[in-house]
């Protein structure tokens, strides 16, 4: 882990609500979750997790960093398939514990499985189809990539 002091002291609910102190509550694990839209069309891409070294890179370098909780490590999106997320705003809520990204994406993915989104199916709501477990309908038909081609036989970045 990175040692910085860029991150200020909780002191109060004043300092960290209406303060310029960026101090970030991270949890019980050490992350703070991270919701990633598309700067230009404000989709909604992903929500993940940073640990402090995250954070810290993707302060410095502009490019979206996370915390894989599946993998136990550090995470720089697009380092295998390279579809960065270049970092246009970074935003903090008002109690500091959860991050909003504003990214461009090159090569226009940011799901793992090849999607846009990762957020590529809809829950139906309200009355069911009398069908259990329920079932879900895509909303994207189309992969941007083929995750395959891009990743190999590297292990899927998710565990069931």
């Amino acid at each position: 882990m990175i040692k910085t002091g860029i991150f200020g002291q909780r002191h109060s609910i004043e300092q960290v609500e209406e303060g310029t102190e960026l101090a970030p509550k991270f949890d019980q694990q050490g992350l703070i979750p991270v919701v990633t839209t598309d700067f230009s069309s404000g989709e909604l891409l992903m929500q993940g997790y940073m640990n402090q070294d995250a954070l810290i890179r993707t302060i410095r370098t502009g490019e979206a960093h996370y915390y894989s909780r599946s993998r136990q490590a550090l995470w720089h999106k697009g380092a295998t398939s390279g579809l960065v997320q270049k970092v246009s705003e970074m935003l903090i809520d008002d109690d500091q514990d959860c991050v909003w990204l504003r990214v461009d994406v090159a090569g226009g993915a940011s799901c793992h499985v090849g999607y846009r989104s990762c957020f590529y199916r809809k829950i139906p709501i309200g009355e069911s189809s009398g069908k259990e477990p329920l079932e879900l309908e895509f909303t994207e038909t189309e992969k941007i990539f083929d995750p395959e081609e891009v990743y190999g036989d590297a292990p899927n970045p998710t565990i069931l």
